[in-house]
């Protein structure tokens, strides 16, 4: 959508934002081929990069969700999903983790964080927020939902039996210790979020400015010579 006003020597092209996702206009092969890759990138990403929490030594602090976000932020929410879902049945099978079921566990985690992040988009694009509005925002949002879903979920889960939780084996989890890991857990959801949605919104602008289209508020475009290139 664009709206064109005559400046003396030049036209400024002013292109309002729209409420969907940058890539929606791909066709499907090529949406298939971004899937694929974003899943093949996230999977590798999380074979190699690990940083373990300084204060929980059993916490690691990963990137492979980036690219997960990514997908969401450029081809919409359902292929993004669709990005997650094959990335934790890859884990599932290559590396679960502590438990067979921790995969799942980090899906729910991304999938609260999305459910954070894109009405904040949604409205930002409606509104013509600038990026530097826009990210804070988006990424308080899904900081703040990952670290309430999760808080809830791993009081639940925790003390439960193997392979749902830890409450058996040689160090069983009691209910009484629960409230006491969900304060570091909870951290460090919070700033995988923190870290996470700012890296994914410079990813995408990075692909919209080479690909075009509308992203991260209003955006100017000068020239009448570079309006007749583009035609």
């Amino acid at each position: 959508m664009g709206i064109y006003k005559q400046n003396c020597s030049y036209q400024t092209i002013i292109r309002i934002p729209e409420s969907g996702p940058i890539m929606a206009r791909f066709s499907r092969p090529r949406r298939l081929s971004l899937i694929a890759l974003f899943t093949a990138l996230a999977v590798v990403l999380n074979l190699t990069v690990a940083v373990p929490a300084p204060y929980e030594p059993f916490l690691f602090y990963e990137v492979w969700e980036v690219p997960i976000l990514l997908d969401v932020l450029i081809l919409g929410f359902w292929d993004g999903a669709t990005v997650a879902v094959l990335n934790t049945l890859l884990l599932e099978a290559y590396r679960p983790g502590a438990l067979p079921v921790a995969p799942l566990y980090n899906l729910i985690a991304q999938l609260s964080m999305f459910a954070g992040v894109l009405p904040v988009d949604r409205i930002a694009r409606r509104r013509g927020w600038e990026g530097r509005k826009l990210v804070p925002a988006a990424t308080a949002a899904g900081s703040a939902l990952r670290t309430g879903v999760m808080t809830i979920v791993n009081g639940i889960i925790l003390p439960l039996p193997y392979p749902v939780g830890f409450g058996s084996g040689l160090f069983p989890i009691t209910p009484a210790d629960v409230p006491g890991l969900l304060v570091p857990i909870g951290i460090f959801n919070f700033t995988i979020a923190l870290y996470t949605v700012p890296l994914a919104y410079s990813l995408a602008r990075a692909v919209e400015s080479r690909y075009g289209g509308v992203f991260m508020g209003t955006e100017a475009v000068r020239g009448a010579e570079g309006l007749a290139r583009s035609r």
